[in-house]
């Protein structure tokens, strides 16, 4: 990421660690006893870790939150009460402000500090206000924040799509950048970017170089105005398509623009990927989100934007910032389900593994769990999201500024978990994808982590798993909900990590606790219950 706090998301591989990586490698070509017989309702699978080249790495800024510009325009997102939801996860996330409401809020700074608000801004007034009370969010919490500005205003209105649907405040070019000269006065280092609009292959019919084009006004203008602050922006920020056609065309753009340097301008190149949707007549199912092909098709994903970017060879970080389990605010029975706290483990370790920098999952802010409201009411876009992180348990709860955690938040708390360190390859075949999701992470003191997720709902797994000597044991924390309908629960008071719960403050009743695994004979059998997950780290002696 692109963090100002010198070299701390860097990975250095201490020679312990190095030495892991070797002696693991070397496992692969010995020959190991059989492992012990797997009960008959269970499966039975080796993993061998080894390290790979280029792999991705665990940094303590994978995980980050997307949040719609009417959050922070209504005052929700800067409430005290979100900062402890923030800590929770780690002090290194980060927060994106924008989302489809980016082109419907009325940023009231510079020139137009007391110009009326036009009834087309039905995401609410953005004034210095809400920006001192996000910097005290982001001072609390350690988060730092990118902020969205609107496009379909600042563009050829013959571009737009559709100007009847939800159509835009008259924001000018000028009116967006004094809102970024105020927040970076404001913020300081704590804004680390701009984002130029929200999906603009799904509003406008600009191609990914006019959104290109579009982008450099926007930057040049920025420079112009606060001509020392050195403000970068992110794009292109396309559609949710399952494939890299406008993040090709943008880079092909850049590519193309021989007279300037990327590396001056851009600070991320952003993408959203949702694996299902809620739109129109879709609907998503827990079995299309924890399938094999959604998996393998989230991975091809992920690789192709790697290698799109890579084409630059410019070292810019590729972000996902909007994601979540299905697109169009979440499908109720899915989203809002347990299944959804493996499946976000599950997300952001394959997201990491691919060399993506951060995942920014889209979440409301001031929801009461359950209550929907569709972009058509008159509340929207304060509407609930059934793939919120956190909601409150009733209008009391949130007058008391007192959230609960949501099924999303579990698989995100037990992320951040897993220790900081490079991945190993664990040899998982494709073919066992329907029944297990495994990583292994080797850690910068020597340790390894391994991560085992069995996303069944009936059978187990008796996983085995090859150390060297050096390894005598290691500790286990379990993700689990104790519901009898399991994967399909929505009672998110059911869920448990390490035997550790959530208070409506965001504070852990504790350390999430651990359980011992035992190695002998250089191997370790975990069984993994139907619908957990087990984070181990074995330490070398």
């Amino acid at each position: 990421m692109m963090r100002k706090r010198g070299t701390g998301g860097v990975i250095r591989r201490s020679l312990s660690a190095a030495g892991v990586a070797t002696a693991l490698t070397a496992l692969t070509a010995s020959v190991a006893p059989a492992a012990p017989a797997a009960p008959a309702d269970s499966t039975a699978i080796t993993l061998t870790p080894r390290g790979v080249p280029g792999a991705g790495a665990i940094t303590g800024e994978n995980l980050g939150f997307s949040v719609e510009s009417a959050d922070l325009a209504h005052g929700f997102l800067t409430k005290p009460r979100m900062s402890q939801w923030l800590k929770t996860l780690g002090r290194h996330g980060v927060l994106r402000l924008g989302g489809y409401s980016m082109d419907l809020v009325w940023p009231t700074f510079g020139a137009y500090r007391d110009a009326p608000t036009p009834p087309e801004a039905i995401g609410g007034r953005v004034d210095r206000s809400d920006l001192i009370r996000l910097k005290a969010l982001l001072r609390d919490s350690g988060w730092k924040a990118t902020l969205g500005v609107p496009l379909k205003k600042i563009i050829d209105p013959s571009k737009i799509k559709d100007p009847t649907k939800d159509p835009s405040p008259p924001v000018t070019l000028d009116q967006a950048v004094a809102e970024v000269k105020a927040a970076h006065e404001i913020l300081g280092d704590d804004l680390l970017a701009v984002e130029i609009g929200n999906e603009y292959d799904n509003v406008t019919t600009l191609t990914p170089a006019e959104y290109y084009a579009t982008m450099k006004k926007y930057h040049a203008a920025i420079k112009q105005a606060v001509p020392h602050a050195n403000i970068k922006v992110t794009g292109p920020s396309a559609n949710t398509a399952k494939t890299n056609t406008q993040l090709d065309g943008f880079v092909s753009a850049v590519q193309a623009d021989t007279g300037s340097d990327p590396r001056q301008m851009i600070a991320e190149f952003t993408n959203h990927l949702y694996p299902q949707s809620h739109c129109g007549s879709s609907n998503a199912t827990i079995a299309g989100l924890l399938s094999p092909d959604t998996y393998v098709t989230d991975r091809t994903k992920l690789t192709g934007i790697m290698d799109i970017t890579g084409r630059l060879n410019s070292g810019i970080p590729a972000v996902i910032n909007e994601s979540n389990s299905a697109s169009c605010s979440g499908q109720p029975g899915v989203s809002d389900a347990y299944a959804t706290s493996l499946w976000s483990l599950d997300y952001l370790l394959q997201t990491a593994q691919s060399r993506v920098s951060q995942v920014q999952f889209h979440t409301s802010t001031a929801a009461i769990c359950g209550d929907f409201k569709a972009r058509d009411s008159k509340d929207y876009p304060i509407s609930y999201r059934y793939y919120g992180a956190f909601c409150a348990a009733d209008q009391h709860a949130l007058d008391s500024d007192r959230l609960s955690a949501a099924p999303l938040y579990y698989g995100l708390w037990a992320f951040h978990q897993v220790p900081e360190g490079r991945f190993l390859d664990v040899g998982l075949p494709d073919t066992a994808l329907s029944q297990l999701r495994a990583y292994a992470v080797e850690g910068r003191n020597g340790s390894l982590t391994m991560v085992l997720i069995n996303i069944q709902d009936s059978a187990g797994d008796d996983v085995t798993v090859n150390l060297p000597p050096a390894y005598r044991g290691g500790d286990a924390v379990t993700l689990r909900t104790s519901a009898a309908d399991g994967l399909a629960s929505v009672d998110a008071d059911a869920i448990s990590l390490g035997g550790r719960t959530l208070s409506d403050r965001g504070v852990p009743s504790g350390r999430p606790g651990a359980t011992p695994v035992r190695v002998s004979g250089g191997r370790s059998t975990i069984t993994v219950a139907p619908g957990t997950a087990q984070i181990i780290t074995f330490s070398p002696r």
